[in-house]
């Protein structure tokens, strides 16, 4: 049950991904961030009032405060990301995701994954950097770090990428010292209010969401489903595990969604790096 709430979770993300990129043409990233901020702070906020919830404030403060700073700078770098560049060519970096995860969760939670289970964040590694690749040479495989070295985009989602490895960490260190609804709470209201110090200006500009209402109605949906879901699977699963899984289905969701959408190519190179991704979703459940 608890893999099922992380598959769950990663299909939503996945089409959270879509949707943002779509939005990105009528708003800016941080337009989307402050609405869907104040979706999430509307809905958090009935939630804390109708169900009970606790908190212990020493012990949540400094992983929450990091956590709101970490979260909506990584989330702006990633809008601008994928703004600027096919979603199968900067979703794919994600991967590096598990990677740090394993690091981060093996200093802050004390977990340790199988000897399967390290395989199949290598597995993942090496196939997202064979779906960056030209050609399946290995030299062009390897050339591929050099290629996202080069890329804004790409430069802009490792370093995404590494900050979402220790932001799952952090939420479920929030959540040993706060119920899911107020931890949700408070992280809305402090990115919100960190937006509007960062984006003041940005705000008169919402009007522009008139022009897409269902566009945007259905973005803002996705995004409060998989937020709250990837609460609940970081509560009942390791992080690198749940990250893992929700990369995996990301990495699948950007290939599909950029031919349908986008009209992004889907070479040998992306075929061979599923493989090895799949290869990793193999092993992980070891």
């Amino acid at each position: 049950m608890s893999i099922l709430i992380c598959i769950f979770s990663a299909v939503f993300w996945s089409l959270f991904d879509l949707t943002r990129k779509l939005s990105l043409k009528i708003l800016s990233p941080k337009e989307i961030l402050i609405l869907l901020m104040i979706t999430q702070l509307f809905l958090f906020g009935i939630w804390t009032s109708l169900y009970p919830f606790h908190m212990e404030v020493k012990n949540y403060l400094i992983p929450g405060i990091a956590l709101i700073f970490i979260g909506i700078i990584s989330a702006i770098l990633f809008l601008k990301a994928i703004q600027t560049s096919d979603l199968s060519l900067t979703i794919p970096l994600l991967s590096l995701t598990p990677l740090f995860s394993v690091i981060f969760s093996f200093f802050l939670l004390d977990e340790k994954l199988t000897i399967y289970q390290n395989f199949a964040v290598i597995f993942i590694i090496f196939g997202a950097l064979t779906l960056y690749s030209k050609n399946l040479k290995l030299s062009s495989i390897i050339n591929s770090i050099i290629t996202i070295k080069r890329n804004n985009s790409a430069r802009l989602m490792i370093i995404v990428s590494l900050s979402w490895s220790i932001t799952p960490v952090l939420d479920k260190l929030c959540l040993k010292f706060s119920s899911i609804n107020l931890h949700g709470l408070i992280q809305s209201l402090g990115m919100l209010i960190f937006l509007f110090l960062l984006s003041s200006s940005e705000i008169k500009k919402l009007k522009n969401v008139n022009k897409k209402k269902i566009l945007i109605t259905i973005t803002l949906s996705i995004g409060i489903v998989a937020t709250i879901s990837q609460l609940y699977a970081i509560s009942h699963n390791f992080v690198p595990i749940m990250e893992s899984i929700k990369r995996i289905i990301g990495l699948v969701g950007s290939l599909i969604f950029g031919l349908v959408f986008f009209k992004e190519k889907i070479t040998k190179p992306k075929i061979v790096g599923l493989a090895c991704l799949s290869l990793g979703m193999f092993f992980i459940f070891w």
